[in-house]
């Protein structure tokens, strides 16, 4: 059965290939000694292009400039440059955030390992000077497939307060821990308030887990359900793990923003008479700080001019890029320069005047100023793992959405029982990696 799957579904998409191989321009640049890169909007890749190619008419030649390849869509693009990598062409560069099966494509050779790049022209890019455990999450089998440019951590603010009333601490936000305090209070609520929660936090629950056979896995599914399908009132009731930081609660990122922005948040909450503190957002382990890339590239081994590669990572790594985009887009630089210099500008950025009436108030907020940059960067220093994909767009990536979205669907709708969903989502993972 399993191999007759397979053989429908390559000839699925070889039909696919030959329909769409006719149609639009090729991705490949009409100038060949130019790179290229695919987009049907004005993604944060596209910024950093604009940028370099103004640098590169100073420090290079116009060689080096990138071509931006427009689309009027993201699958009229998504078709046409699995058509062009299916012919052993395509776009030289590839951001993350495009819907690509990624795994398949570094085990095709399509991806390039940078660090062959690295030693074959013996160029520096700036790896060193960057965060090891957020550049580690493109390192695959020891090949450096996909370099993380941006990122944000997988915590959220909430306060002493809040977690008391369930009768948690902040660092029992493992699925099984949250799940058994939580079911202590013997009231059917879910976790989150919406179906759109639910998805990107089942999602990014199974993103953490390699044999889906396992009885962890099956263990903490039992959990992973019952935290965001217990509700079975008439209303949807949930628990009030967030609420509105006006009035002193505590408030979740699934994109964190700015540092500066995380850092009055703290001190909002700290003036407002609350006690704020940073939570590791939901884990396998207790004792897990978890981040997820929000920006990343790879390149394409097929690239006819590799030697320009290296020049656009390390202009994409550089302290000032790494800087000017952190503080324009709201992420984190892998870069550590970049980020000990976002730190030190927290006081420039952080404006309390709409706060601060009397020196009483200035002092309190001064302190929680305080308390924030020293909690936060506990937590950036402290990251034990980083995810390839973004929490917030997970549900979006190839294997999620086109493999086997359909399967965790009618599991939460409670159309196929536990033991099936297993069996299923092992199978349709099984199929994508090795056929």
């Amino acid at each position: 059965m399993k191999n007759k799957i397979a053989i429908i579904l390559t000839l699925q998409f070889i039909i696919t290939v030959f329909a769409f191989s006719g149609c639009g321009e090729s991705t490949a640049s009409s100038n060949s000694s130019k790179l290229t890169y695919c987009a049907y909007y004005e993604d944060a890749i596209c910024d950093i292009i604009k940028r370099y190619n103004k640098y590169c008419t100073k420090h290079y030649d116009e060689s080096y400039q990138i071509e931006i390849v427009e689309f009027e869509s993201q699958e009229e693009m998504k078709l046409k440059m699995s058509t062009e990598i299916m012919a052993g062409e395509g776009p030289d560069i590839f951001s993350m955030s495009q819907k690509l099966p990624f795994e398949k494509l570094t085990d095709s050779k399509t991806i390039a390992d940078v660090n062959e790049l690295i030693s074959e022209f013996s160029y520096d890019i700036g790896i060193d000077n960057c965060n090891s455990k957020i550049m580690d999450a493109g390192v695959i089998d020891g090949k450096r497939y996909f370099i993380p440019l941006f990122y944000s951590p997988d915590v959220f603010i909430t306060t002493e307060e809040t977690l008391n009333k369930y009768n948690l601490t902040s660092s029992e936000f493992s699925f099984k821990a949250l799940s058994e305090k939580l079911s202590k209070n013997k009231k059917e609520y879910s976790l989150f308030g919406s179906a759109d929660d639910n998805i990107a936090f089942f999602y990014s629950f199974l993103d953490q887990y390699i044999d889906f056979n396992s009885d962890k896995f099956s263990e903490d599914l039992d959990s992973i359900y019952s935290l965001i399908k217990n509700d079975t009132t008439d209303e949807n009731v949930y628990y009030f793990l967030y609420e509105n930081i006006n009035n002193g609660a505590s408030i979740l990122y699934k994109e964190m923003p700015a540092f500066s922005i995380i850092v009055k948040t703290y001190s909002c909450l700290k003036y407002l008479g609350s006690t704020p503190v940073f939570v590791n957002n939901y884990n396998m382990d207790d004792d897990s700080i978890s981040a997820s890339t929000d920006v990343g590239i790879a390149v394409n081994d097929n690239c006819k001019n590799k030697e320009k590669l290296l020049p656009f990572i390390k202009y994409c790594l550089s302290c000032d890029v790494q800087k000017n985009m952190s503080e324009e887009c709201m992420y984190l630089p892998v870069n550590s320069d970049a980020m000990e210099k976002c730190i030190d500008s927290i006081d420039e950025a952080i404006d309390f005047g709409d706060l601060i009436v009397s020196d009483k108030e200035k002092a309190i907020v001064e302190t929680a100023e305080s308390a924030a940059i020293r909690d936060y960067k506990y937590i950036i220093n402290n990251i034990t793992k980083c995810n390839l994909y973004s929490f917030n767009y997970l549900s979006d990536t190839y294997f999620n959405s086109s493999v086997i979205s359909d399967i965790v669907d009618k599991y939460l709708n409670g159309d196929i029982s536990k033991e099936k969903f297993i069996r299923q989502l092992s199978a349709a993972t099984e199929i994508y990696l090795t056929e």
